[in-house]
């Protein structure tokens, strides 16, 4: 991968943060689709990687308005990237901080996403 690759990768994901922000569903959307044109999923792990598309409805009607992410830190290296995020979630109780940390990984034309998150003990 070439350098302006690279920084593109940096980019797009910076970009997800700041169009789930913005509720930007169909440009989210599109973003997903130009890093993975043959497919992505998205895996909570811990759990079953599940289709891309399906996985992004569920999470938007969960969360869309309800929280927002801010990266706190996005490194690239090569067609894998990973950031630490912190996702602030409204409740009725006030704003709660979320951490999570997130890899992308482009691949043959697939992206695959993995959401590490802390799940209740």
């Amino acid at each position: 991968m070439s350098e302006a690759e690279v920084l593109d990768l940096e980019q797009a994901i910076r970009d997800n943060y700041r169009l789930w922000n913005e509720g930007k569903r169909d440009e989210l959307d599109r973003l997903f689709r130009a890093l993975g044109p043959e497919g992505f999923t998205i895996e909570y792990v811990g759990s079953p990687a599940v289709d891309g598309g399906a996985a992004m409805a569920d999470m938007w009607a969960e969360y869309g308005g309800k929280c927002t992410t801010e990266p706190l830190e996005v490194i690239v290296n090569g067609a894998e990237g990973a950031a630490y995020v912190a996702n602030r979630l409204q409740t009725k109780d006030g704003i709660v901080t979320l951490p999570s940390l997130e890899t992308y990984k482009v691949a043959d034309g697939r992206l695959t996403i993995r959401y590490f998150h802390r799940t209740a003990h």
